[in-house]
């Protein structure tokens, strides 16, 4: 075997071993995945609740305030309706009073 057959018996018995390698580190990454990420600390999970509750707080306060301001628009609603209805069943009345007194004097003018 001469210089050249050597040299050619060698680079491939190295790149075969390089493809080899490969090949079996790419078996190893399929049969163990990577493992799962640290857990977070508590600490981290008790902020994140209280902040969880301080929006939850806020958002109730908001809801009261809201209904508080939607009540008192109902009264004002309702009572400017009764305040209405009032002066128009004082209106009717007051046209019924009219049309019996110019009833009663057509009748009697008549």
């Amino acid at each position: 075997m001469d210089r050249t057959e050597l040299t050619l018996v060698v680079g491939v018995a190295l790149f075969a071993a390089v493809l080899l390698g490969w090949v079996l580190r790419w078996i190893y990454g399929l049969l163990n995945p990577p493992p799962p990420p640290p857990p977070v600390p508590d600490s981290d999970w008790a902020e994140y609740a209280k902040s969880c509750e301080q929006e939850r707080d806020a958002a109730q306060a908001r809801l009261a305030e809201v209904e508080r301001d939607l009540q008192s628009k109902i009264v004002q609603a309702n009572a400017e309706l009764e305040a209405t209805m009032d002066g128009l069943r004082d209106a009717r009345r007051e046209v019924n009073e009219l049309r019996a007194k110019l009833d009663g004097a057509m009748t009697a003018g008549g």
